[in-house]
């Protein structure tokens, strides 16, 4: 058997083994979890029809000092985990052409958001500061963030700059403390408030290195920028097998960039595209122009 995760998933599993009366403690629970995080002891005792004492030692048994305890990490778990606790009593559309229509419509919408919100000035300012940056640093953590990071150097190095991308704290860490003055830090979050992050945005800033973050206004990492692009995707109705969509928006501000620092860098950015091309061309034969290496 799985070590559990969860104070539920741990209800889960040991439910079918339990006698009668906490199997009913049990039941009632995973019925209908978010109710029993706002009952009190009494009300839900009536409820599964036991004694107030066998709703004390269900919660003991899986590892609460009481039942407010109980109901406390229950409310916790739910919180985290709702969206995959209800996929599993919904019945969810999963043809094609309805999952397509809701993907392609929750991209438009978030890159129509992006857009609205996007700072001119701020956007100039940050791709100024990359393209005079002595070095560009970029940093996320996180199933989209670190991507995007990546992504943004990937961007960058066909101009000739010299840039890298981290996903490691540790490392984040290292090459902010390693800044020079003149240097450009492009840091992703959709929520701003990865501890490493924040961590790195305030060495390589105090090092006087250009922060420039690409997160949610008000956050820690946004405090900590001497640039910010601010990037608030308001989340649409949250299932478990759609990714975040915020991500659209990250690549807008991905792709603005990368167009103004290598207009910004040229004639040196287009020398180092052609070059680029014409190595590749003895690679793949020749293509349909494609100017920035890709």
């Amino acid at each position: 058997m799985n070590r559990p995760t969860s104070l539920i998933e741990s209800i889960e599993q040991i439910a079918p083994s339990l006698k009668k009366a906490e199997r009913r403690v049990a039941d009632v629970v995973l019925q209908d979890i978010e109710g029993t995080t706002r009952i009190s002891i009494k009300a839900f005792a009536a409820q599964a029809q036991v004694s107030e004492p066998t709703v004390m030692r269900f919660a003991r048994r899986v590892g609460c000092d009481g039942f407010s305890d109980f109901k406390l990490r229950l409310a916790q778990d739910f919180a985290v985990g709702r969206m995959y606790f209800e996929a599993e009593r919904k019945v969810q559309s999963g043809d094609a052409e309805t999952t397509a229509q809701r993907v392609y419509q929750s991209g438009i919408d978030a890159l129509a958001t992006s857009f609205a919100s996007l700072d001119e000035r701020a956007l100039a300012a940050a791709a100024s500061a990359m393209a005079e940056a002595g070095k560009v640093v970029c940093l996320g953590v996180g199933g989209s963030s670190a991507i995007m990071a990546q992504e943004m150097e990937n961007r960058l190095f066909r101009f000739g700059l010299a840039v890298t991308a981290a996903a490691d704290p540790y490392k984040q860490s290292m090459l902010a403390a390693i800044a020079d003055k003149g240097d450009a830090f492009v840091v992703f979050s959709v929520t701003g408030k990865p501890a490493s992050l924040v961590h790195a945005a305030e060495i390589a800033a105090g090092r006087g290195a250009a922060v420039i973050a690409v997160t949610m206004p008000g956050s820690p990492l946004a405090a900590r920028a001497t640039i910010l692009l601010p990037l608030d995707v308001p989340g649409d109705e949250v299932h478990f097998n759609f990714p975040n969509r915020t991500r659209y928006g990250q690549l807008l501000v991905i792709d603005c960039l990368s167009a103004l620092v290598g207009a910004l860098t040229k004639p040196v950015s287009a020398r180092k595209l052609h070059r680029i091309r014409t190595t590749l061309l003895a690679l793949h034969g020749h293509t349909d122009a494609q100017p920035i290496g890709d």
